[in-house]
């Protein structure tokens, strides 16, 4: 049994009240709650007694969690983080290889190059980063000045702070020193900063491509 555009309202309402407005969950968790109470009325239930069997149902879904991937100070709904963690999953792992690989490989292999051959590579790198740190900002003052809430958003938000092992990496640092000689740490910093700066643009794109979707401004 179908439930009426005034019941769908009433689904609606109790959405708004939990805050849950992530425009590419949003519709999504409205056809289920909607499924599960037609389902109920199927089985002869008024739509009230559906309605709050439903409501039951959901409520552990809206409740704030946190996980490892995206560090535990970031809150959000259960249901968002799972499907956060469900597309971050396989860019928490190149995140960790393009840190930890250059590291072991350096360790075992050291490289060394002519000191002005070095020079070149850090300034290119430098200048790189630089580049790439402002992209990161244009990024982050956009997500914020759209006010639009999506799951890509979310993640964006949780890897602000990891830019910083490009900052270390190149600034604070160098991957190659005075002699030429190409350091482990540093380089891994590096390559880990250039990873983050690349999964802040992808989703990026992907929370611009919800807005488009879905038609907010």
């Amino acid at each position: 049994m179908e439930i009426t555009t005034k019941q769908i309202q009433q689904v609606e309402t109790y959405l708004d009240k939990k805050n849950f407005d992530f425009i590419d969950l949003k519709v999504e968790v409205l056809d289920h709650m909607i499924s599960d109470i037609e389902s109920f009325l199927d089985k002869k239930y008024s739509f009230e007694n559906a309605f709050k069997i439903t409501i039951l149902k959901w409520e552990k879904h809206f409740k704030e969690t946190s996980y490892f991937y995206f560090g535990f100070q970031y809150h959000e709904s259960k249901i968002v983080v799972k499907k956060a963690i469900k597309m971050f999953k396989p860019f928490y792992f190149l995140y960790l290889a393009a840190y930890i690989l250059p590291v072991a490989f350096l360790k075992l292999v050291p490289i060394k190059v002519a000191e002005d051959t070095a020079s070149f590579i850090n300034g290119f790198l430098v200048s790189s980063a630089s580049f790439l740190l402002a992209y990161l900002f244009i990024i982050v003052i956009k997500t914020k000045l759209s006010k639009v809430k999506t799951t890509y958003r979310f993640i964006i938000k949780t890897q602000y702070l990891s830019v910083v092992l490009l900052v270390l990496g190149v600034f604070l640092g160098a991957v190659f020193n005075d002699e030429g000689e190409m350091n482990a740490v540093s380089t891994g910093f590096t390559s880990g900063g250039f990873a983050v700066v690349f999964i802040c643009h992808y989703f990026f794109k992907k929370h611009e491509e919800a807005i488009k979707k879905y038609k907010v401004l």
